[in-house]
């Protein structure tokens, strides 16, 4: 079995240096720009695909990384016919990396298993600051099925 195709969505001031590590340790990555062009720019020319709706790049993923500001932006990403949920892929795995109230988060995972398709929604906390995401020395805490993490 090969890598698996990794999903993010949220390159900015942290999540670009996430994403530039993953793929330039070798995994396929699918992204998901925002306003600023210049990160999904960046890891296009690294090797990135770009996917244009959450639901797309879920799709063609086995783990989707989400780093965005906050909970309504995971909710909004979740919900609707173009989020996560609309993929209907089994077994995928989200990662949030936002700053989520846990509320919400646990709501997530509730939707989750009413759809039952993923394979978990987990939490992880990373600390530090961009530069150390970028360099990939960032420390995480993560909160999960053990299975997924």
């Amino acid at each position: 079995m090969g890598k698996p195709v990794i999903g993010f969505i949220g390159v900015g001031l942290m999540g670009a240096g996430m994403a530039k590590n993953i793929v330039t340790k070798g995994y396929p990555l699918v992204i998901m720009g925002h306003k600023n062009r210049e990160p999904v720019e960046r890891l296009k020319a690294l090797g990135a695909v770009e996917a244009h709706t959450a639901r797309e790049l879920a799709a063609q993923c086995d783990i989707v990384h989400l780093c965005v500001t906050g909970s309504p932006q995971v909710e909004a990403l979740m919900h609707g016919p173009d989020g996560l949920m609309a993929s209907g892929k089994k077994g995928l795995i989200i990662i949030d990396c936002s700053t989520s109230n846990p509320v919400s988060t646990h709501q997530m995972v509730a939707l989750a298993k009413s759809h039952d398709q993923l394979g978990a929604i987990t939490e992880l906390c990373p600390a530090g600051a961009a530069l150390d995401a970028a360099l990939a020395l960032a420390e995480a805490v993560a909160r999960g099925p053990e299975t997924a993490i």
